[in-house]
C-alpha cells in the first residue's frame, strides 16, 4: 500500500500548495475553500503542465512536474506568511470542520481502496479505453497525446480527467496499472470532502452552527456516494418470488420476469447489480424501445470505470463551490465588478472551462448555473429591476464563458464531435414508476425542501412581476418549442389524433416537473430581491436546474450515433447522473432546512394536529426509502468483491490492474511492462477485434498507439471514414508473404513495434513475420524486423531503421 500512501501524500501536497490562494479566492465561504483545494490544485497544476507540453516549452516528465510545484510553492509560501494570523484564527475557530473533512476524504479513499483491491483487473467495460488514454498521456513527451487506438491522430475525446490522473501517476512514479485504480479510489474521496464542504458552507451561510454544518454536511457524501437506487429493492422482491408474471411485465426491467428467483438475502448470480443501471426502458416482446443508462455514483465506483462522467464529479462540485462564492459577492455586477475581481473571474473561467475537457456534458450545466446565479444575485442587488439585472449579469457572465472556452481552445481544435444536434423526443417517455425507482428518495427530499420553504416567502405583488415573467419564459419556452415540433411532426406522420396523444402522454411528468422548476426559480428571485434568507436561493437554483434537466430528457434528446431504441441512451445517462449529484446536494441542505424550520414558520391557517402527523409520516417514509436505498450498495459490494464466497482470500488483494495477466498470460504481462517502461516510444501494430474484448490490450496497457484498436469507439469519436482500410492493412501485415507490401504498410503507419501474441496467432496466423527478420532475410528483400522481446510465446518485433521518433 506504499503506492496508495504516495498518492495520498501527493494529493495533500497539492492541496496545501493551493490553500493559501484558495483562502483568498474563496473568501466569502465559511470553509475558505479548504474542501475544494485538492480538486482546484489538480485542475490548475495539470493545466500548467498541459500548456507547457502543448507549447513544447517543457516535456511531460516527473522533473517538470516537480519544477512546477517548486515554482508554485514560492507565491504559496508568501501568501501563507502574509495571511498567517488570519489563517491561524480560521484554523482555531474551525478545526473540528477541518478534521471532519479530512477524515471523510481519507475514509472514502481507504474504503474504495479496499473494495478495488478485491477486483482490480482492468479488463472489462470501458476500463481499457480509460486506461489507454491515461497511458497515452504518460507516454507523450509533448501534447496533445496520440490516440492509442488510431496511430497518427490526436485523442478526439474529453480526456482531462485522465490527464489529471496521469499527472499524479507521473508525480508519484507508480506504475500506471496501479495509478488507474488509485484514481478510481481518489474520486469518491474528493467527492466526499467536496460535497461535505459545499453543504457545510450552505448551512453556515444560512445561519446554522458549526455543528449543524458538519452534521448535515456529512449527509451529502452519504446521499451522493453511498445510496443506491431502489432497483435493489425490486431485486429483493423478485428474489422472494413475490408478484406474478403480470406484475413483472408491468415493472418492465429486463431480467426480472418472475422466474429464476432463488433464495436468501441477495441474488446469487454474479453481476445481478448491473440491472440497476438499465432501469428506464420500454419493452415490447422483451425488446428495448427506449434503452437508457441510469448509472449513479456507487454503481460507477463498484464497476470501476475511470470514465469522464465519473471523474468529473468532484470538479462539478468545485464549479458549484466557486459559483456559490461568486453568488455571495458584494456590489453590483458589471464592468466594475470584473475589474475589481479579475482574478476571481479568471478562476471561474478556468474551473468551469475545465469541465468541458473533463466531461463535455457538464460545462453547459455549470455555465447555466453560473448565469442563473448571476441573474438572481443581480436581481436582488438591483432591487428587482430586471433590465439592469440582466445587463449586469450578461456583462460579467459572457466574458467568463468566452474565457472558459479560450483557455481550452487547443482541446476544441482536436475534438471531432459526432453529435449532430438536438431533436424533440417522440414515441417513448419515462414511466413514473421507473423514475421513482431511479431517484425517488432524492426527488422526495428536494420536493419537500421546495414546499417547506414556501411559507417563508411573502405574498406575490406587482414587484415580483418581472421576476415571475423571466421564470415563466425560462420554464415554458422549451416545452412550447417541443410541443409545436412534436405535435406537427406527429400530425404529419400519424394524424391529428396521434399528435394529441403524443403531447398528452408525457404530461404526467413534464407539467409537475416544470411546476417545480417554476417554484424554485420564483422563490429564488423573491428571496434575493427581499433578502429573505438569500443564501437559500442558491440551493433553490440547484434544485430548479436538476428538475429542468430531468424534464429536458423527457422532451428532447441529443442526436448521436445511437439511433432507434437507443436514441436517448446517452441523453438520459449523462443528464440523470448530473441530476443525482445536484439533488444529493439539495437533499442534504433540504434536510437542514426542514430541521431548522420545523417550528420557525407560521402557517396561514391553524392546521391543528395535521402537521405533527404529517411530519411523522414524512419521517417514516424518508427513513424507509433511505434504508431501501442501502440494499443495493451492500449487496453489490458483497457480490463484486466476493468476500462471502468460498475460497476468498485477502492475500491475493492488489491494486495492480494487470496482475490477472501475470497469472494467466505471463508473456503478455512481461511484454507490456517492457513496452511501457523500457522500450523507446514508437507506434505499434497488434490484432484488431471487437470492442469490449481483450483486443487492443497492448496499446491500451502501454499507451503506445496502434494502427487500429476498438473500431466501435473510433466510430463514436470520429466516424467510419477515419479508419477506412486500416483493418485490412493490419490483416495484410500479419498474413501476407509479400515482404515489400508488409514493409510499405509498416512504413506508411510509421510502425516501430509489431506485437505477436495469442490473439494475433488466433486471428491471422502471423507466421509470415519470422520470414522478415533481419537475421534470416527475405526473398527479394533484406530483412527489416528484429526480435526485440520474446517470452512465453510472445514476440515483439522491432523495425530495423524505423522512422518512428521519440515523442
Amino acid at each position: 500500500m506504499l503506492d496508495a500512501l504516495s498518492w495520498y501524500i501527493a494529493v495533500q501536497l497539492l492541496g496545501f500548495l493551493a490553500f493559501p490562494a484558495g483562502f483568498l479566492l474563496f473568501k466569502r465561504l465559511p470553509d475558505r475553500g479548504f474542501t475544494l483545494a485538492k480538486p482546484a490544485a489538480m485542475v490548475f497544476f495539470s493545466y500548467v503542465l498541459w500548456m507547457l507540453g502543448l507549447s513544447h516549452i517543457a516535456p511531460n516528465t516527473q522533473f517538470t512536474i516537480v519544477a512546477i510545484l517548486v515554482v508554485a510553492a514560492i507565491p504559496s509560501v508568501l501568501l501563507f506568511r502574509k495571511n498567517l494570523n488570519e489563517i491561524k484564527e480560521f484554523i482555531r475557530q474551525n478545526w473540528p470542520m477541518l478534521v471532519a473533512a479530512e477524515v471523510l476524504f481519507l475514509g472514502f479513499f481507504l474504503m474504495w481502496l479496499g473494495i478495488i483491491s478485491e477486483v482490480p483487473a482492468i479488463n472489462h467495460t470501458e476500463k481499457p479505453m480509460d486506461f489507454g488514454f491515461m497511458n497515452a498521456v504518460l507516454q507523450s513527451r509533448f501534447f496533445p497525446p496520440e490516440d492509442p487506438w488510431l496511430s497518427g491522430s490526436s485523442i478526439s475525446y474529453y480526456y482531462f480527467g485522465h490527464f489529471m490522473m496521469a499527472f499524479l501517476t507521473q508525480m508519484t512514479g507508480v506504475a500506471s496499472s496501479v495509478g488507474y485504480n488509485l484514481g478510481v479510489a481518489l474520486v469518491p474521496g474528493l467527492v466526499a470532502i467536496g460535497a461535505f464542504g459545499l453543504v457545510y458552507n450552505l448551512v453556515r451561510l444560512s445561519g446554522g452552527s458549526l455543528r449543524a454544518g458538519m452534521v448535515f454536511g456529512a449527509v451529502g457524501p452519504v446521499l451522493i456516494l453511498l445510496a443506491g437506487n431502489l432497483e435493489g429493492v425490486v431485486e429483493f422482491v423478485h428474489l422472494q418470488s413475490w408478484g406474478g408474471s403480470g406484475f413483472w411485465e408491468w415493472v418492465g426491467i429486463k431480467g426480472l420476469d418472475g422466474t429464476n428467483t432463488g433464495s436468501g438475502m441477495f441474488p446469487d448470480n454474479q453481476w445481478w447489480w448491473f440491472r440497476a443501471s438499465r432501469v428506464i426502458d420500454t419493452l415490447s416482446g422483451g425488446q428495448s424501445l427506449d434503452y437508457t443508462i441510469t448509472e449513479f455514483p456507487f454503481f460507477s465506483f463498484i464497476l470501476g470505470d475511470l470514465h469522464p462522467h465519473v471523474m468529473s464529479l468532484p470538479f462539478v462540485i468545485l464549479g458549484l463551490g466557486i459559483t456559490l462564492n461568486f453568488f455571495r459577492a458584494t456590489g453590483q455586477l458589471g464592468l466594475g465588478w470584473l475589474r475589481e475581481n479579475a482574478v476571481e473571474a479568471a478562476a471561474i473561467a478556468l474551473f468551469i472551462g475545465a469541465l468541458a475537457f473533463i466531461n463535455l456534458w457538464d460545462m453547459p450545466v455549470l455555465a447555466a448555473m453560473l448565469a442563473a446565479a448571476a441573474m438572481v444575485k443581480a436581481y436582488g442587488d438591483c432591487n428587482g429591476s430586471l433590465t439592469r439585472a440582466a445587463l449586469g449579469a450578461v456583462i460579467v457572465v459572457f466574458p467568463i464563458i468566452v474565457l472558459a472556452i479560450v483557455f481550452f481552445l487547443p482541446f476544441y481544435s482536436d475534438f471531432e464531435a459526432q453529435t449532430s444536434g438536438i431533436l424533440p423526443l417522440r414515441d417513448v417517455n419515462t414511466r413514473p414508476i421507473l423514475l421513482f425507482l431511479v431517484m425517488g428518495p432524492l426527488i422526495l427530499l428536494a420536493v419537500s425542501f421546495l414546499l417547506r420553504q414556501l411559507p417563508g416567502l411573502v405574498r406575490p405583488s406587482d414587484n415580483d412581476s418581472s421576476g415571475a415573467v423571466i421564470v415563466l419564459v425560462v420554464v415554458a419556452t422549451p416545452f412550447l418549442v417541443w410541443t409545436g415540433l412534436a405535435f406537427f411532426t406527429t400530425w404529419i406522420d400519424d394524424g391529428v389524433s396521434a399528435a394529441f396523444g403524443e403531447v398528452g402522454s408525457r404530461m404526467i411528468l413534464v407539467i409537475p416537473g416544470l411546476l417545480l422548476v417554476g417554484i424554485a426559480g420564483f422563490s429564488a428571485m423573491q428571496r434575493s430581491r427581499l433578502k429573505l434568507e438569500p443564501t437559500t436561493a442558491f440551493p433553490l437554483l440547484v434544485a430548479g436546474l436538476a428538475f429542468y434537466l430531468l424534464i429536458g430528457a423527457e422532451i428532447f434528446y441529443v442526436v448521436d450515433q445511437f439511433g432507434g431504441g437507443f436514441r436517448r441512451m446517452n441523453t438520459v445517462f449523462k443528464i440523470y447522473y448530473q441530476a443525482w449529484l445536484l439533488l444529493g446536494i439539495v437533499g442534504s441542505y433540504g434536510l437542514y432546512y426542514l430541521w431548522s424550520a420545523r417550528s420557525s414558520v407560521s402557517w396561514p391557517i391553524n392546521l391543528g394536529r395535521i402537521l405533527p402527523v404529517g411530519r411523522y409520516v414524512w419521517i417514516a417514509t424518508v427513513s424507509v426509502l433511505f434504508l431501501a436505498s442501502m440494499y443495493f450498495p451492500l449487496g453489490a459490494a458483497l457480490d463484486r468483491t466476493g468476500v462471502l464466497r468460498d475460497g476468498h482470500s485477502v492475500t491475493d488483494n492488489t491494486l495492480d490492474g494487470l496482475a490477472f495477466l501475470k497469472r494467466s498470460s505471463p508473456g503478455e504481462y512481461a511484454a507490456i511492462e517492457w513496452l511501457r517502461d523500457d522500450a523507446p516510444w514508437g507506434r505499434m501494430v497488434e490484432a484488431v477485434g471487437d470492442d469490449y474484448t481483450d483486443f487492443a490490450r497492448i496499446s491500451s496497457s502501454t499507451g503506445l498507439p496502434t494502427v487500429l484498436g476498438w473500431k466501435g469507439h473510433e466510430l463514436q469519436w470520429r466516424g467510419a471514414s477515419s479508419f477506412t482500410g486500416r483493418e485490412e492493412d493490419v490483416n495484410s501485415i500479419y498474413s501476407s508473404a509479400d515482404s515489400g507490401l508488409v514493409r510499405s504498410l509498416l512504413d506508411a503507419y510509421d510502425v516501430r513495434y509489431v506485437y505477436l501474441g495469442s490473439r494475433e496467432r488466433r486471428t491471422y496466423g502471423g507466421d509470415n513475420l519470422a520470414d522478415f527478420e533481419q537475421s534470416s532475410g527475405a526473398i527479394g528483400s533484406a530483412g527489416f524486423l528484429k526480435t526485440a522481446f520474446e517470452q512465453d510465446g510472445v514476440i515483439v518485433y522491432e523495425m530495423v531503421q524505423s522512422t518512428a521518433e521519440n515523442k
